[in-house]
């Protein structure tokens, strides 16, 4: 009988096994729900930490009806699905089954607050995942959904209990983000005045602007990629961090070239980021001219109470304390970028 891994667990295996290392395909058919196993005796047989879960309690789906299982080491969840949809679930190994991002999305966004659900949003469909265990930093990855699949997923199941959560939620989730630090960024800016947010209109992460034969001869490339872009007004800003702004003299050839190509870049420094005084100066320089929601922002208070949240849903800060996935990953396989 079939196992499905869900929830925490889900966003775990998630987390721990990159997909550039290894990918597990999609379940193309239906899944008659009364089929699961929830048999204590049968999950404890399974070797989970081969698929990089690693916490207790493991969380796994139920039936509508049947019987919890009473044991400290698994924590059963009533799916309330006669039939779980097509292509939601990833097979692991046979009759081994987890939920998919987007599943995964819908399940943790009924424990979270709109904010952490925002933020897990942005981390699954964009290029970036946090580690496993719960340490600061990152590591680059493809991106394992987008906005509109999650959409699509949200729409298929209506009716499960705990979706407006997530369908709230996803109206703020942004593609593309690369790194936390761009996710609380675009949060702040995009989340609106009764989230406590700053109301600017939906950026384009990442977006890219192709270039004309001037432009792409001062950058020696046909295109320039700009972190947080408002291409109706051909606005932008650029986070200025370690990882990615390594190269001052190449940043003011790609600034030079964007400005040819009537582009404004604002940038915003790391120690900006750090102190949101700073930050709010920074983005006074371009507030003007980036159309606002209706209700426009929230006060500077309870704006920079959201920037703690945003921090505090992306890990910042909380220190390397632990290994970082819980299966064998080559060295060079995946590229990290781990802050003490």
């Amino acid at each position: 009988m079939p196992v499905v891994i869900s929830h925490n667990s889900a966003l775990e295996l998630l987390r721990a096994v990159p997909p550039q290392v290894r990918a597990y395909p999609r379940v193309s058919e239906a899944l008659d729900m009364g089929l699961i196993s929830t048999d204590s005796r049968e999950l404890r047989r399974l070797d989970l930490s081969e698929f990089g879960i690693r916490r207790v309690p493991v969380h796994v789906l139920a039936a509508k009806g049947v019987r919890a299982i009473q044991s400290e080491a698994f924590e059963t969840h009533n799916v309330g699905l006669p039939v779980m949809p097509e292509g939601l679930l990833l097979e692991l190994a046979p009759d081994v089954y987890a939920a998919g991002p987007e599943l995964c999305f819908v399940q943790m966004a009924r424990g979270f607050s709109l904010v952490g659900a925002v933020v897990l949003g942005c981390e699954l469909c964009g290029r970036y995942s946090h580690f496993s265990e719960m340490v600061s930093g990152y590591y680059e990855r493809p991106p394992l959904t987008s906005v509109e699949k999650i959409g699509e997923v949200v729409d298929a199941l209506s009716g499960l209990y705990g979706l407006s959560r997530a369908r709230e939620a996803l109206r703020w989730v942004c593609d593309a983000a690369r790194s936390p630090m761009e996710t609380v960024l675009t949060g702040e800016l995009f989340l609106p005045g009764r989230h406590r947010g700053l109301a600017f209109v939906r950026p384009e992460l990442n977006y890219v602007v192709p270039l004309d034969d001037a432009a792409a001869a001062v950058t020696g490339t046909r295109s320039c990629s700009i972190d947080i872009a408002w291409p109706a007004v051909r606005r932008g800003a650029e986070y200025d961090s370690l990882e990615f702004h390594l190269d001052p003299e190449k940043d003011l050839r790609r600034k030079e070239a964007l400005e040819h190509m009537d582009w404004t870049i604002n940038t915003i420094k790391l120690d900006q980021m750090s102190d949101h005084a700073e930050l709010m100066g920074a983005v006074a320089l371009f507030e003007d001219e980036i159309p606002r929601q209706p209700g426009g922002p929230a006060p500077a208070e309870q704006v920079a109470e959201l920037y703690q949240r945003l921090l505090k849903a992306t890990r910042c800060g909380v220190g390397l304390e632990r290994a970082l996935f819980g299966v064998p990953v080559s060295h060079g396989a995946v590229k990290l970028h781990v802050r003490g």
